[in-house]
């Protein structure tokens, strides 16, 4: 029988419904990486394609050959140029504000072929430092009010270049979703005196289950009401805010963490797509006691379709405890 759960960190309802799977599905994949090239003279990311880019981050090997770049994303959602300004119309009571923002796109290797889930822990955390460091310079604009980075990989991700690439967008206003969430973490600190995401936090990994992965750090789960197939969460043990705030030296164990549980669902899933988003509050939020950073990662096997738009709420056709169990089993190979 079906289960309808509620995810109590974003107040989201799920029906988890195992026998949907059934039905079955042809969502299509990334290319295996066996089957892409290592460099393509027309992808505007390989190394030598650097043509006309507006480059604002870099990290060179010894040999001053760059690892990882980022540079203004060329159709960027926002424009970089003027202050944010109301355009609304009292007459018709819109509320508009000018386009005004950031959005680069972060490079994160020379090799064409070379996917995140099959980078070594060393090559993650070249990645998590940059998006670390565009984060914290992202604030410092005074024009930006919130900042997201994510990755999309593969096209039923959203993604339209196969080299691999994460993107950063810095915002004039903090989106809806993200409002509501705060209030709802603040509620909760306010009723019980806890943050809402250490209490679950520790919930998964007292009942274990659902845990994937965990160090001394970080731990990595699936949410008891997990939104669709493989649906995972990483959460830093320590409370904090504010990601780009997390102290420097635990950052080793988030790459590794990251590139387990990424391994893990390489191997498992076959290269699936997947989205990979950073939620975060900014620096000056740092000690908020309500929000508690965290990435999300979501394998894109499953597809919103009527139902969720017309209701919100999700259908996941997979138990969360049988995702999390597969994935722990899942064997990966070693570095």
């Amino acid at each position: 029988m079906s289960e309808i759960r509620k995810n109590r960190l974003t107040g989201d309802w799920v029906i988890i419904a195992p026998e949907r799977a059934k039905r079955g599905g042809n969502l299509g994949r990334p290319p295996a990486p066996e089957l892409v090239p290592e460099h393509r003279p027309d992808c505007p990311f390989c190394a030598g394609n650097e043509v006309g880019e507006d480059e604002r981050f870099r990290l060179a090997d010894a040999s001053g050959q760059w690892r990882l770049r980022s540079v203004v994303n060329k159709f960027s959602v926002l424009s970089e140029t003027g202050e944010p300004s109301s355009l609304g119309d009292r007459a018709t009571n819109e509320i508009r504000i000018n386009g005004v923002g950031r959005h680069e796109v972060i490079v994160e290797t020379p090799r064409h072929d070379l996917t995140m889930a099959r980078m070594s822990s060393e090559q993650m955390l070249t990645i998590l430092e940059a998006y670390r460091n565009r984060f914290g310079e992202f604030y410092a604009d005074p024009r930006v009010r919130h900042v997201i980075v994510f990755k999309n990989h593969g096209a039923d991700a959203g993604a339209s270049q196969q080299h691999p690439h994460s993107q950063i967008v810095g915002l004039p206003t903090v989106p809806g979703q993200v409002r509501d969430r705060l209030h709802r973490a603040q509620r909760f600190l306010g009723q019980n005196g806890r943050c809402l995401a250490c209490v679950l936090m520790d919930e998964e990994i007292q009942s274990g289950p659902r845990v994937v992965a965990e160090n001394a750090d970080f731990v990595a789960f699936i949410p008891h009401a997990a939104l669709s197939p493989y649906h995972l969460w990483i959460f830093p043990k320590a409370h904090r805010a504010c990601f780009s705030e997390h102290p420097a030296e635990t950052f080793p164990a988030l790459a590794e963490i990251l590139r387990t549980v990424l391994a893990k669902m390489d191997a498992l899933l076959h290269n699936p797509a997947f989205n990979l988003v950073i939620r975060s509050l900014g620096p000056r939020e740092s000690g908020a006691p309500h929000f508690h950073w965290y990435i999300s990662v979501i394998a894109r096997i499953n597809k919103a379709a009527g139902f969720e738009l017309g209701t919100g709420m999700f259908v996941n056709p997979s138990s969360p405890e049988a995702c999390a169990q597969a994935l722990r089993e899942a064997v990966i190979d070693s570095e």
